[in-house]
């Protein structure tokens, strides 16, 4: 998995997430459980579009429920935090949805 870049997304906890950057077409390995932002970046900054926590990234990615709004968001990024336990990317989601306000909910 090429990586564009490494982001820190600080939630309302005042906690740092470290998240690896890709592009929208990225293939992810079966099996990779985390927390994923799809967003847009432009020369005049990054414009988060969703937020949420999966078990999986690849097939989800792959046949992604929301697919439409995504895509009519022009999105071109998605950041990662591999975390396996469900609790604790349950918690993260939580912690960034203020702080990001993504615009598909």
């Amino acid at each position: 998995m090429p990586k564009v870049g490494e982001n820190l997304v600080i939630g309302d906890s005042g906690e740092a997430y470290h998240m690896n950057v890709y592009t929208k077409d990225i293939q992810f390995n079966d099996f990779i459980a985390g927390v994923y932002i799809i967003s847009e970046v432009t020369h005049s900054g990054e414009r988060y579009i969703f937020l949420d926590e999966t078990n999986n990234i690849y097939p989800l990615l792959k046949n992604h429920p929301k697919q439409l709004l995504l895509d009519a968001e022009n999105y071109n990024r998605i950041s990662f935090h591999m975390n396996a336990s469900r609790q604790v990317r349950e918690a993260i989601v939580k912690d960034l949805l203020s702080v990001l306000d993504p615009v598909v909910s």
